[in-house]
């Protein structure tokens, strides 16, 4: 009889731990910009720099504040290659390195869309 007793409590002891480890709390989020980046991988994309410098339009129509507008300054309304960080929680950006990528068009007049 003892045996048994002994058996149920430790079973009821292991089922218990088992649903306590399953039920950890998630890490506190932080303020600290640096926080969000952490074993993140840099990210690449193309876009548009906004007339503020605090925005960026990137190629799928995907609007993006910039948290470290300096990084961007001199680029404003441009055309632009961004290497950044990026926080989906509160949609921002934290800007490595900025490349303007301006757009050069040109035509042949020897192509075939010109010929009749």
């Amino acid at each position: 009889m003892k045996r048994m007793l002994l058996g149920a409590l430790s079973v009821a002891l292991v089922a218990s731990s088992l649903a306590l480890a399953q039920d950890q709390a998630k890490p506190a989020k932080s303020d600290n910009p640096g926080a969000w980046a952490t074993g993140a991988k840099p990210l690449t994309v193309s876009g548009k720099i906004g007339n503020d410098g605090k925005t960026f339009l990137t190629d799928i129509d995907t609007e993006w504040n910039v948290s470290n507008a300096e990084a961007v300054k001199g680029y404003e309304g441009r055309l632009a290659t961004v290497k950044c960080f990026v926080d989906p929680e509160r949609n921002r950006i934290r800007v490595l390195s900025v490349k303007a990528s301006d757009v050069k068009t040109a035509s042949k007049t020897g192509d075939s869309a010109f010929r009749r």
